[in-house]
């Protein structure tokens, strides 16, 4: 079986860009060629170099900005070939990779723009979907999908379908590896250590292809390159973005069981150097493995220790200097290091003996994973974990996310039980909570003084209060610019299109670091929704719900960051708002003290930041303390709003629930209902999923949800009762954008004209085949799919 691969690399986008702008990269050029010549050496993937098509902005130089190179019809053309090669014989793997500009039209599912994208016809290629249907036509025995692009989650370009018959093979789809260097946020090029500028994913990931992936038995896997690229791209990115909210620092991998890249004779090692203090005639032993053994055991008369060692964890001892300290070599490169931590005298292992794990984060939304010598993960839990096994060195990892800068790590030797509470990283939210990361002291007090505000006298003792604080967040060592006013463009309309507040006009500008201010708008008014509306000054404009509950304090954290790889973004407009909290505070002064409120919000944020990215916190039968939290025993609606909509996703990872599950989702529905009564978009939207039909709302929508998940319910619910998104609903925020968990879309004429014409586009390739399927991803619903899938309007 012959293996074939489709190698893209899109550095120039003459188009675009908005005035002022520009979209162009430097890595993609570089890491094609990389990439091919990687597939086509013989320690590499050796294949055959006319079964490999290379396609890049280089190849068509100069450069001719009318007809930007290279475009979709030439990358479809290469895709069609290998269509063709494969249609009577089944080929053995089948290779995509693809750099540039890119965007997902489903989480998790890469497309890229080609080089002819404009702002008004974003040209694309559907690189999951062409994988998928290859895989579903059974034309190869494995399938491997690189993507370094970012992955904002674009739901305003609907995407088509890629169809492709049946080949020659029988039996079920083979395994695949997709790695996406970035899942939600921006991918990043960065110089590397041989002096280029590359994509940080695929710089990595060709490290790891060379041999820093090898596992114990000297095979690079997809489970041992997924391992590598979780651990070792953030040694490679620069530190400024390592604090950074705009870009993913873990790439999204999904590696089925099977795939072999490689078969290496030998593992590669790493020049590692360990200074030792006071150490003159000392023994030092250096201990990995499971159970532990000493692959190092000798006196020192110097200061330090240098040798080679394999990709993995260590204990390095001092044993009469009571010297006990552990390691990492990621396989990036050299590692220098001073040992220094204290620890008591290793123990020999005992050949049945197994230990205690017993492992709590401060953090009960925290998620703690247990790693073994050679970088494998075997548990994983959230809030504690409590487990059992044998002797060795593993790693401890608590992380809130995909950010490197929300993770903290501990190596430590199994010897004896480990009971161990490990304080959690700070939280990345717009939200000055205390104690958060991307906080200055100025924005804190502010923050605690809106949460504590009680409702004026224009709205009653229990009328509803909405309180808006936006702030700007310069990322260290990054884009400065001269900040505007943190309100600018903001206002707050009533469903009926009226103007309720301009919150630039009316807010107050808090004192502050001259480069981050910090603003707060608040008003007692009356109860019900609103939609807070974002203008710029291109005319974009994009709107999201806000709901102001009867004997609630809505507060709402807004953080403007600039923009960083962002196409089409001028430089002299308007910094964008870049992710948003929201939190309800009790009106009738019985809020929790400043410290536990801190508390629920870290945890409510932690929870927010996984529903963004879709990761199952609830599905394990631990986690007890969380499911309390968020389901039950919680002051702020938003947390039970938000564990809802997690609990639906672990019954999704359930095959639709367990009873359990299914009890507990109509009992936070009704909890919720006794804490804001009446109608609420999400409350009404999680119940569509009771068993209760008494808890089920049956009347149509007059807003839209907070959450993007809710929407999503909505619409796969409307394909059995059609009435609960009215047209005028679904007219209003069919231009879906992305912003992390929310639903927000954009209003401007401009926009929404341009998402017809994708629809439109969208109807043209996949109105033959009546895809309700493909509708239902693109979260439209019922109703408006029926009429665009024949043609008749949007």
């Amino acid at each position: 079986m012959a293996d074939y691969a489709v190698v893209v690399g899109i550095a120039r986008y003459p188009k675009f860009a908005a005035p002022g702008g520009s979209a162009d990269l430097q890595g993609p050029d570089t890491d094609a060629v990389d990439i091919r010549d990687w597939l086509i050496a013989p320690d590499g993937g050796a294949l055959s170099p006319e079964n490999v098509r290379l396609i890049r902005s280089a190849d068509f130089d100069p450069p001719q900005p009318e007809e930007p190179q290279p475009e979709e019809a030439k990358i479809r053309r290469a895709l069609t070939w290998i269509e063709e090669e494969t249609a009577q014989t089944m080929g053995g793997r089948l290779y995509l990779y693809f750099s540039g500009h890119g965007f997902a039209p489903v989480l998790e599912e890469g497309a890229l723009f080609t080089a002819e994208a404009t702002l008004t016809v974003p040209s694309y290629v559907y690189a999951y979907d062409w994988m998928r249907n290859f895989r579903k036509a059974l034309r190869f025995r494995e399938y491997v999908l690189w993507m370094d692009c970012c992955m904002t989650h674009q739901q305003t370009i609907p995407v088509s379908s890629v169809p492709i018959r049946a080949g020659s093979g029988t039996g079920v789809p083979g395994p695949a590896f997709v790695a996406v260097a970035a899942q939600t946020k921006s991918a990043l090029e960065h110089t590397m250590p041989d002096g280029r500028v590359h994509g940080v994913f695929s710089y990595t990931l060709l490290q790891g292809l060379r041999g820093g992936a090898t596992d114990e038995h000297g095979r690079i896997t997809g489970e041992s390159l997924k391992a590598f690229l979780h651990d070792t791209m953030p040694q490679f990115l620069p530190r400024q973005a390592r604090s950074s909210s705009a870009v993913d620092l873990h790439p999204f991998i999904r590696a089925d069981a099977g795939i072999i890249f490689r078969r290496l004779r030998s593992r590669p090692t790493y020049p590692v150097r360990l200074d030792l203090p006071a150490a003159a005639g000392q023994r030092l032993k250096i201990w990995t493995g499971r159970p532990h053994a000493a692959i190092v055991d000798q006196k020192h008369t110097g200061s330090f220790w240098q040798g080679e060692l394999a990709r993995g964890l260590y204990v390095a001892e001092i044993p009469d200097l009571g010297i006990r300290h552990g390691f990492q070599v990621t396989g990036a490169g050299a590692l220098e290091l001073t040992l220094g931590t204290a620890g008591r005298r290793v123990r020999p292992p005992h050949p049945t003996e197994l230990y205690g794990i017993d492992v709590e984060a401060k953090n009960a939304a925290a998620t703690i994973s247990v790693l073994d010598h050679n970088l494998n993960r075997i548990f994983s839990d959230t809030g504690e974990l409590h487990e059992f096994d044998a002797p060795g060195v593993y790693k401890i990892r608590i992380e809130l996310g995909r950010d490197i800068s929300a993770v903290i790590e501990d190596v430590v030797l199994l010897d004896d039980n480990l009971a161990a509470a490990y304080a959690t990283p700070a939280v990345p939210s717009p939200a000055p909570i205390p104690g958060s990361a991307m906080t200055r002291d100025a924005h804190v007090e502010p923050f605690v003084k809106a949460a504590a505000r009680q409702p004026g006298a224009a709205a009653g003792p229990s009328g509803p209060t909405l309180s808006v604080l936006a702030r700007y967040w310069l990322e260290p060592n990054g884009p400065r610019g001269e900040p505007g006013h943190p309100m600018e463009g903001l206002e707050l309309i009533s469903p009926s299109g009226d103007v309720v507040a301009n919150l630039l006009e009316e807010s107050e500008l808090q004192q502050g670091p001259a480069d981050d201010p910090v603003a707060v708008w608040e008003r007692s008014i009356e109860p019900g929704p609103y939609f807070l509306r974002h203008t710029f000054h291109s005319g974009r404009t994009g709107e999201a719900t806000v709901m102001a509950c009867a004997g609630w304090v809505t507060q709402i954290a807004l953080q403007r960051s600039p923009a960083l790889l962002v196409p089409g973004v001028p430089e002299n407009d308007i910094v964008p708002i870049v992710d948003a909290a929201v939190f309800m505070r009790p009106a009738s002064g019985a809020a929790k003290a400043p410290g536990e409120a801190s508390k629920e919000d870290q945890v409510i944020e932690t929870a927010r930041l996984a529903l963004a990215q879709g990761r199952d916190l609830l599905g394990k039968t631990h986690g007890a303390e969380l499911q309390n939290l968020l389901l039950e025993e919680y002051e702020d609606p938003i947390a039970g709003i938000i564990g809802g909509y997690l609990l639906l996703i672990a019954m999704e990872g359930a095959q639709g629930g367990t009873a359990g599950q299914h009890e507990q989702l109509d009992a936070a529905v009704v909890r919720l209902r006794q804490k804001i009564p009446g109608f609420h978009p999400d409350i009404a939207a999680l119940s569509l999923r009771c068993l209760d039909p008494g808890l089920v709302w049956r009347e149509p929508f007059p807003v839209p949800p907070i959450f993007k998940y809710g929407w999503k319910l909505l619409t796969q619910t409307s394909y059995t009762d059609p009435a609960l998104i009215p047209d005028e609903l679904w007219q209003r925020v069919h231009a879906v954008t992305n912003f992390g968990p929310f639903l927000t879309w954009a209003a401007d004429p401009g926009a929404k004209l341009l998402h017809a014409r994708q629809l439109a586009r969208w109807v043209k390739d996949n109105a033959p085949q009546d895809d309700e399927e493909a509708a239902r991803r693109l979260l439209i619903p019922a109703s408006a799919a029926a009429t665009i899938l024949k043609g008749h309007r949007v």
